[in-house]
């Protein structure tokens, strides 16, 4: 197998306490089993209080997980921002998901890839402050662009299908935003603000739909695509192109209300792109 690394990957550091939307915080919070072990066998007072904030230890079918408090927070994040676990044991310290997110990694033919999901803030002030999405190949170090990856892979999407300015300006008629908005309304909220958020925007997006700027978000729609390649297989590469044209119209759209881009992409992601049904419900809502 070869792997290959987005160069946001590479570049990616957790901006800990600088971070708007930690991600310590609104999700369960699962513990390896070898994390498990190290934290059954840890002979510290930070180990006593680890133990008494996981759940599901032990239990039959029900995995461990840290106890969030009442507003939903790791028990170990403070009021800083920072991790207790990182400060006294350092990253070693982490179960596998919070040392390995926002990454994530698929594995297509004979390559591995890696990159970094979007509903990490950091994730898209690197991508907005790239000229070209690029990728490296592990080992020969090799840069190689989008499309060397897709003629890699052996997907075959058009050129046409990579530049916004050829796609967006035929779904802007109000009949196809409305629908787009429709369906974002309809999914799952994955809180209350969501649908309020959504209505919003239906009710304001004429204000901003001749003033978007495709050029501004085509390495976003590009990477929206590059998060979904594996599910081509199972959806077809049509379903793809529309799932990730209907994302970037909605993110152009909101970031245009909120006048925040990095907010857009973060809030359109922790929605869609980590929900694990997202792809199953865009395809029964996209008509080809």
């Amino acid at each position: 197998m070869i792997n290959i690394d987005a160069e946001i990957y590479r570049e990616f550091t957790c901006k800990a306490d600088k971070c708007k939307h930690t991600c310590c915080s609104g999700w369960e919070i699962d513990i390896d089993d070898d994390t498990l072990d190290y934290y059954n066998g840890l002979d510290t007072e930070l180990g006593n209080e680890i133990r008494k904030n996981i759940s599901g230890c032990g239990q039959e079918g029900e995995s461990a997980s840290f106890m969030l408090t009442t507003d939903e927070r790791c028990p170990f994040l403070k009021d800083d921002g920072l991790c207790r676990i990182i400060e006294e044991l350092g990253d070693d310290g982490l179960c596998d998901i919070c040392r390995l997110h926002p990454r994530f990694y698929e594995s297509i033919n004979d390559y591995n890839l890696a990159g970094v999901g979007l509903s990490c803030e950091k994730a898209s002030e690197l991508l907005f402050g790239k000229k070209s999405l690029d990728f490296i190949i592990c080992g020969s170090e090799k840069k190689i662009s989008f499309t060397e990856i897709l003629d890699l892979l052996k997907i075959n999407i058009s050129h046409d299908y990579l530049k916004l300015s050829c796609l967006v300006p035929d779904y802007l008629a109000e009949s196809k935003i409305e629908k787009i908005l429709d369906i974002f309304f309809e999914s799952e909220p994955i809180d209350d603000n969501w649908k309020k958020e959504v209505q919003l925007l239906k009710n304001s997006y004429r204000d901003y739909v001749t003033d978007l700027e495709f050029d501004k978000y085509e390495i976003i729609y590009q990477y929206i695509i590059f998060r979904q390649l594996e599910m081509i297989r199972i959806y077809g590469t049509k379903k793809i192109i529309e799932y990730a044209i209907y994302s970037i119209i909605y993110i152009m759209l909101y970031a245009k209300c909120i006048n925040d881009d990095i907010e857009a992409v973060r809030r359109w992601s922790e929605q869609i792109e980590y929900n694990e049904d997202s792809m199953s419900y865009f395809d029964s809502c996209i008509d080809l």
